[in-house]
């Protein structure tokens, strides 16, 4: 992915101290506190206190009758508001902010004993800092489970600790429970967000620090689609991915890295055109970016790749259907696979269209597409694809055609015309005489030197005795020989020869 990178656990973002201070305003205000019990029934006698985070100034009035206590003349600012009363335990509601209006809130005392509130135990809050050390400890020795239930009872302990709430934010950040980070890291930076608003109090943590706080559980925040999308992606859920990542380009539509990442996320998916106009965007937005036409050229080469498959099986089907003597629907495979290729990739194609034309007596065409066969053949395969294109001229009665191909300069290599042309006479000359004749013609045609060519084509005639013409043609070869040959054994076998000739003329 281009936008997101994991990183180790963020421990710089652990600073061990608590949080108290208060922001005041010029407007008074009242807050209305109701008393009751677990049973929501009014309490009356309830000691209601408002404590100012800033100045740490308490007020305090009993509740009625009905449960009610009115303080009258509060400051605006950020309140903690205490309930206590003998045989219960005391009751908080915490970060009241008061402003030019009247506040109101309710107060649920449980049965019990009075006792010290977290933030009045001094004790208390040194175990809580004590377990946000251990547990920056146990992340550092990669211990998830124990660094876990540490934060937790470090932020049971002291609430008010944001640097515990970040920690255990990241933490869930970094162990990809990416619900339960934003649902942390939303109330650190709402809490952060809090504090750094009131003046500074000697001895705690600067409102300086606790922006960064602030701004370090925002950028996390932020930062978990991104993950969340990278998951996605290595499990596979390439759609979920590709989602997430349309829901960050909504927030900010000209990040082209988040372009880049979903272009990724449909090249995994297999949607190469949508990826291919997904980069395409991030190259029109940032034209100097260099990773951009790099994944533009992967996904151009999968695109190619994914042709030539299809191509493949195409071709492969085809091939199938041309064995079984189904030319014509073969020949519709093969034309289905031209389409998926560029033009150098499709020789093979090429020489099957031939193939399947010629089934179909389509000479013309058959022949057209051998030979486009043969130009667009690789340089290192062009003797297989001239052979084809032999082969079809021979099949077809083509002999001139098929000899023109064999004796092409692009498949002598080492051999001369001559040696490859009589190569093929001795292959042909006992099974295939009359072809054999027409081969022997083209030598004398093209090297009327060579002897060994006049002795075996007059023979050839000698043999194959239909009419006077043919033995006209075996006597003037057989005496070119004898005037020039220099083999006795042969010489000796073309006079007997033309004696039999010269008998059965008469």
């Amino acid at each position: 992915m281009k936008t997101y990178r994991c990183t180790p656990f963020i421990i710089c973002f652990v600073v061990f101290s608590l949080l108290f201070s208060t922001l005041v305003y010029s407007q008074e205000s009242k807050v209305i506190a109701t008393c009751v019990d677990d049973s929501g029934n009014p309490l009356k006698g309830v000691k209601v206190e408002i404590l100012s985070l800033d100045n740490k100034k308490v007020k305090d009035k009993k509740s009625n009758g009905d449960g009610i206590a009115e303080l009258d003349k509060i400051d605006s600012g950020i309140y903690r508001v205490v309930g206590r009363k003998n045989d219960y335990a005391p009751a908080l509601y915490e970060y009241l902010t008061v402003g030019p209006s009247q506040e109101t809130v309710t107060l649920e005392l449980k049965p019990g004993v009075d006792s010290l509130l977290y933030f009045e135990d001094p004790d208390r809050i040194q175990k809580a800092l004590d377990s946000l050390t251990l547990a920056v400890q146990a992340m550092q020795a990669n211990n998830a489970a124990e660094a876990e239930k540490l934060l937790l009872e470090s932020i049971e302990l002291d609430p008010s600790n944001s640097q515990a709430m970040l920690t255990l934010g990241t933490y869930y950040f970094q162990m990809t429970q990416f619900d339960q980070a934003i649902e942390t890291l939303q109330k650190t930076e709402e809490m952060a967000g809090m504090f750094a608003s009131l003046p500074a109090i000697p001895g705690q943590i600067e409102p300086a620090q606790l922006a960064k706080i602030q701004e370090n559980a925002r950028t996390l925040i932020d930062a978990v689609p991104g993950y969340k999308a990278e998951l996605a992606i290595k499990q596979k859920k390439y759609d979920v991915a590709v989602e997430i990542y349309r829901g960050i380009l909504q927030k900010n539509p000209n990040n082209t890295d988040v372009y880049y990442d979903i272009a990724v996320a449909l090249t995994y998916a297999g949607e190469l055109d949508k990826a291919m106009s997904t980069i395409d965007k991030a190259i029109e937005i940032a034209p100097d970016n260099k990773d951009y036409p790099n994944l533009k050229k992967q996904i151009s080469a999968r695109i190619e790749n994914q042709a030539i498959a299809k191509a493949q099986a195409a071709l492969d089907e085809g091939t199938g259907l041309l064995k079984l003597g189904k030319a014509t629907d073969a020949l519709e495979k093969f034309q289905t696979a031209i389409g998926l290729l560029k033009e150098d990739k499709q020789a093979p194609v090429w020489r099957q269209i031939g193939k399947a034309q010629a089934e179909l007596m389509q000479t013309d065409a058959a022949e057209a597409a051998f030979k486009k066969a043969v130009e667009l053949a690789p340089e290192n395969e062009i003797d297989n694809y001239m052979n084809n294109l032999a082969q079809f001229y021979l099949e077809s009665k083509m002999y001139d055609q098929a000899l023109d191909t064999m004796t092409d300069a692009r498949m002598l290599k080492d051999n001369s015309a001559d040696q490859v042309l009589m190569d093929i006479v001795d292959r042909t000359k006992n099974n295939n005489p009359g072809f054999a004749k027409l081969v022997l013609e083209r030598v004398i045609e093209d090297n009327p030197q060579n002897l060994d060519a006049h002795f075996i084509l007059g023979e050839l005639y000698y043999i194959d005795y239909s009419d006077k013409d043919m033995d006209a043609r075996a006597r003037e070869l057989l005496t070119h020989y004898i005037e020039a040959g220099q083999d006795p054994e042969r010489v000796n076998k073309s006079k007997n020869m033309l004696v039999l000739i010269n008998r059965r003329s008469e």
